[in-house]
């Protein structure tokens, strides 16, 4: 496959997904709040990764305006739990909002905390998650999965969004402090053979996918 096939199936890719009516309402909030919303090819592959786990108790870090939340309970089973953090009080309302709308607040059991997801996270209990998505910026991405890594129990799945950090990682010459940090923590998670599967998916803007073992 040359570049120009490479191009038109990875756009081909992109455009495929056919959204849920819930995760559409929640694109069009998003770009009202001008929260970027995950990819469509992002948001359906959380749906089926959440449909696939059959998890029970999902966490979301930095849920936006809902679009990731949305795929998220899509998938997941009617009557389980998610558990969305968010710093930003306009956008949990947001969120809020939108899953009532939806019905998806009857059909699982949803809770959305305002608040700094590194002093939320400790204060959840630990290896009592089976899913979890962190789409809260690089800054924060290393302490993060680290967290995030803690709360999930053996057979857990964590999802990193952005891992790439719009593609200094893979950047040999980026060397500032963020792109340093992520690209660590992707290479040091994947050499603890004996814990975890990892795979480095490219849809969107990139998925991180860890299967805590």
């Amino acid at each position: 496959m040359n570049t120009q096939e490479q191009a038109r199936s990875w756009v081909y890719a992109e455009e495929f997904p056919l959204e849920a009516p819930a995760v559409a309402s929640a694109r069009a909030g998003a770009e009202r709040l001008d929260a970027a919303p995950v990819a469509p090819s992002v948001a359906s592959l959380l749906t089926v990764l959440a449909a696939a786990t059959k998890a029970h108790h999902a966490v979301e870090i930095g849920c936006g305006a809902g679009v990731a939340t949305a795929a998220l309970l899509t998938g997941l089973a009617p009557g389980a739990a998610l558990t969305a953090i968010d710093i930003d009080s306009t956008r949990c309302q947001a969120t809020r909002s939108l899953l009532v709308a939806a019905g998806l607040d009857k059909s699982h059991r949803v809770r959305v905390i305002t608040g700094d997801a590194t002093e939320v996270l400790p204060r959840l209990s630990a290896a009592s998650y089976d899913l979890a998505f962190i789409d809260a910026g690089s800054q924060l991405a290393e302490q993060l999965v680290y967290d995030t890594l803690a709360l999930l129990e053996p057979g857990g799945l964590l999802i990193l969004h952005d891992p790439l950090v719009g593609g200094a990682v893979a950047n040999p010459t980026a060397r500032d402090a963020i792109t340093v940090s992520v690209r660590s923590v992707l290479h040091e998670v994947a050499a603890c053979t004996a814990d975890v599967f990892v795979s480095l998916v490219h849809a969107g803007e990139g998925l991180y996918l860890v299967y805590k073992r």
